[in-house]
C-alpha cells in the first residue's frame, strides 16, 4: 500500500507520502491507517477518567490523550509539551498535575505501554 501511494505521486510521491506522515505526526503508514481504537484508548486510561481526585481540567487533558490515540494511534511523551495539550495549561502537564506528580508518571507509563502494544500489532 505505501509503494502504491508513493507510485500515485509520481516522481514526488515518496515526498508527498513522508509528507502525510508528519502533517498526521504518524510514524508508519500502519499507524496512519489503523489509529487506536476508541475502546481501547479508554480500557488505556480508564483508571485516570475514574480517578476522583482529579480536576475537571486534568481528566480533560486525559481525554485529549485518548482523542490523540484514536486520531492517531500513537503520541510521543514530548506532544503532552504542545498543542492541544498547553491549551490547557502553558505550563503542560507538569504544572497541571502539580502535586500529583505519580499521576503524571503513570500517565507517560500507560502512553509507553499503548505504544509497545502498538509496535508489536503492527510489527
Amino acid at each position: 500500500m505505501e509503494r502504491t501511494l508513493a507510485e500515485i505521486g509520481d516522481e514526488d510521491g515518496g515526498t508527498l507520502f513522508k509528507g502525510l506522515l508528519a502533517r498526521t505526526e504518524t510514524p508508519s503508514l500502519a499507524h496512519f491507517v489503523r489509529g487506536m481504537d476508541r475502546g481501547a484508548a479508554q480500557a488505556a486510561f480508564s483508571g485516570f477518567l475514574a480517578d476522583q481526585n482529579l480536576t475537571p481540567q486534568q481528566i480533560r487533558f486525559v481525554e485529549l490523550i485518548i482523542d490523540q490515540l484514536t486520531a492517531r494511534g500513537v503520541i510521543e511523551a514530548s506532544a503532552l509539551y504542545e498543542p492541544p495539550f498547553i491549551n490547557l495549561h502553558t505550563g503542560g502537564p507538569d504544572v497541571l498535575f502539580s502535586g500529583k506528580e505519580t499521576v503524571i508518571d503513570d500517565i507517560f507509563q500507560a502512553l509507553r505501554e499503548v505504544q509497545s502494544n502498538l509496535d508489536e500489532q503492527v510489527a
